[in-house]
């Protein structure tokens, strides 16, 4: 009985015991790795999964029909708004502009309520409204540096560097500059040019030899005004751009609006028809209310044109320079 209990106990023993269900059986790992064969897959689905929810995501939050940091020439001139209006230099000239056209309209009005008669002026033979106007041959000076220091300022700086950079096509800066600075010297000049002439009248007026704004040409000639400083202004600006220096386009531009005139004149008749379309004398044209006969000079139309091409000239130009130069 102890043999046959014993044979029976071994031949339990050796009989291999199997698993209840499939279930149970264990999974080799990967090889090289802790995790078990699938993970890898599932784990790249749910990471392309989470990139593609990310980049909706993202989209999603710009508003529509532009992405956030798109350079757009709104978004220029709104930096080329700040940096003019943060300058030191812009309050300093722009300031000297307007005090020299308010400031010289007050002794020169004075000095011709002296001299002129009742007589001349009912003729016409004298301009009250450019004798109250006529600070504008020295506040050009103070626009054009102005628009000088527009342009060659960041390139005294570095800056133009991190401009350019930001707006790699150029252009838009150039049109983004002469924009902001047209704007802000047209308005500011605008104004110095109506409190001038009411500041001259009221001298020339206390001697019956003044006029007032509703007379014939006295609003174009404070308009015409304001428009020659802008263009000196735009001058500066396109100069700036083309020689890239403060103190050699700074030179040019005053050699252009006050040597000019001084070497013509000294050719006499020579070069007189010539001169009238310089624009220092183009900008007695647009700012007078003389007839042509007394003065000699273009009409304010033709002035106003001869100025446009000046501007649409040096401003090609000066495109031309920035695009095909290095910083």
């Amino acid at each position: 009985m102890n043999e046959i209990h014993d044979r029976h106990s071994r031949d339990r023993a050796s009989t291999p015991s199997t698993p209840s269900t499939p279930s149970a059986r264990p999974v080799p790992a990967a090889a090289g790795t802790g995790r078990q064969p699938g993970t890898a897959t599932l784990e790249r689905g749910a990471s392309t999964r989470s990139r593609r929810g990310s980049a909706t995501a993202r989209a999603g939050d710009a508003p529509s029909g532009a992405i956030a940091g798109d350079v757009t020439q709104a978004r220029v001139m709104r930096s080329e708004w700040t940096k003019l209006r943060s300058l030191r230099s812009t309050q300093w000239t722009m300031g000297l502009a307007v005090l020299l056209l308010i400031g010289l309209a007050v002794p020169l009005c004075i000095s011709a309520s002296h001299n002129w008669t009742v007589a001349d002026a009912q003729a016409g033979n004298q301009d009250p409204v450019y004798q109250s106007l006529a600070g504008l041959l020295l506040a050009q000076v103070a626009v054009g540096v102005l628009g000088v220091l527009t342009m060659t300022g960041e390139y005294a700086t570095g800056m133009i560097r991190a401009t350019l950079g930001l707006v790699p096509r150029r252009l838009p800066v150039l049109w983004a500059k002469a924009a902001v600075l047209a704007g802000v010297t047209f308005v500011a000049m605008l104004v110095a040019s109506l409190v001038s002439f009411l500041i001259g009248q009221a001298i020339l007026g206390s001697h019956d030899v003044g006029v007032s704004l509703s007379s014939d040409g006295a609003a174009r000639a404070i308009l015409g005004a304001a428009f020659y400083l802008t263009a000196i202004a735009l001058l500066g600006l396109t100069l700036g751009a083309l020689i890239r220096h403060t103190a050699g386009a700074v030179t040019a531009l005053l050699g252009a609006v006050l040597g000019l005139p001084l070497i013509f004149s000294m050719f006499g008749e020579r070069l007189e028809s010539a001169q009238r379309y310089l624009p220092a004398l183009l900008g007695n044209a647009i700012s007078s209310t003389s007839p042509a006969r007394l003065t000699d000079l273009v009409s304010p139309g033709r002035a106003f044109v001869m100025l446009c091409l000046y501007i649409a000239v040096l401003g090609v130009a000066s495109a031309y320079a920035l695009t095909r130069r290095d910083v």
